[in-house]
């Protein structure tokens, strides 16, 4: 949570406790010639409080997109790829990362399998 929301629900946690407070005492009997007012201020101290509050939760937050590039190495051409199951050759759009492996889909037999690179030592 950042500094600028924390500060927002102190801020209207006390608008809201001080809004309470004028609303309880417009009630005492002591204060019968200001209870209109202070009926008033409770009222508006709590409803501000509660318009931070909504503000504060109505604010989208960052949405992060994560894209990863997959390139093939050694000395493979991407053209010369073929199915393993049907022979059918493939290219960029039939290669994905899924479950952290570079995985490749066959558009002709629907075949789906995971690309091992063999190590080059």
């Amino acid at each position: 949570m950042s500094g600028g929301k924390i500060a927002g629900f102190i801020v209207s946690g006390i608008l809201i406790f001080f809004g309470v407070l004028f609303l309880w005492s417009a009630f005492a009997p002591e204060a019968a010639d200001r209870q209109w007012g202070r009926l008033l201020t409770g009222i508006i101290l709590v409803l501000i409080g509660m318009g931070i509050i909504l503000l504060i939760r109505m604010r989208d937050p960052q949405k992060i997109t994560y894209v990863q590039q997959v390139e093939v190495t050694g000395d493979r051409k991407i053209e010369e790829m073929k199915c393993k199951n049907c022979g059918s050759p493939l290219d960029e759009k039939n290669l994905k990362v899924l479950d952290a492996a570079v995985t490749v889909t066959c558009p002709a037999c629907g075949s789906v399998y995971e690309l091992k690179e063999e190590p080059r030592w």
